[in-house]
């Protein structure tokens, strides 16, 4: 075997499983105005479709939802980050970075997880929501 081909297989295997998928909306200024109104608990995740970090985060939500099916009691939005990261939106909720989750219920803020993609703290976060 040569070496960069088991170079490469072994980088392969040492990737998480990509494309794990949950079910969330598409963040929208009418989509957030609407959640808003509610008593819902969202989660929004500022989230990169080029980022690897972001995109373990959304296999670690995907995996909580399947082991805890009180998570699906959640609503989740995806906020790209290409489009709305410079917004006045992410200015008002301090949001810095891609890769943070934000937890809002009735408007306010109750907890948030910025660029740490680890199982323990995304199901932390996830119970802080159910929680609220």
């Amino acid at each position: 075997m040569h070496r960069r081909t088991f170079i490469l297989s072994a980088a392969a295997l040492s990737v998480p499983t990509l494309g794990a998928a949950y079910p969330a909306e598409t963040y929208t200024p009418a989509v957030w105005r609407d959640l808003r109104s509610t008593d819902q608990t969202v989660v929004m995740n500022f989230r990169a479709s080029w980022s690897l970090t972001c995109q373990i985060k959304a296999d670690l939500i995907a995996e909580a939802l399947a082991e805890n099916p009180a998570y699906s009691n959640l609503t989740f939005v995806d906020v790209d980050w290409d489009t709305f990261g410079p917004s006045q939106m992410t200015q008002r909720l301090k949001v810095e970075r891609r890769s943070t989750l934000l937890v809002m219920k009735n408007g306010d803020e109750v907890t948030r997880l910025v660029n740490e993609p680890y199982a323990r703290r995304v199901r932390a976060l996830l119970d802080a929501a159910l929680a609220a």
